[in-house]
């Protein structure tokens, strides 16, 4: 609810399908791997300097700009290294 848009209709109604940015994406990411991996501050900083471009890019293979929300806990768990991440 954060961080996903919701899509809209011709008509600007919402039609149900919500998607992220890649910002907003870094952003629910940041906030993951701090509250589920415990990194902080530098060390954060550097894991997703090293792994989230390339996560993104592994995911974003349309060079939309923008994934599904229903991609979200694979893509995490593959950002974290970690296939039991309990989200």
């Amino acid at each position: 609810m954060t961080y996903a848009q919701e899509h809209k209709n011709v008509d600007g109604t919402p039609n149900g399908v919500f998607g992220m940015t890649e910002a907003a994406t870094k952003a629910a990411s940041s906030e993951v791997l701090g509250s589920h991996k415990g990194l902080k501050a530098k060390e954060l900083s550097e894991y997703m300097s090293t792994y989230f471009k390339r996560t993104w890019d592994h995911y974003d293979v349309t060079k939309s700009g923008e994934l599904g929300v229903e991609t979200m806990p694979a893509f995490m768990r593959f950002l974290s290294s970690d296939q039991t991440l309990n989200l």
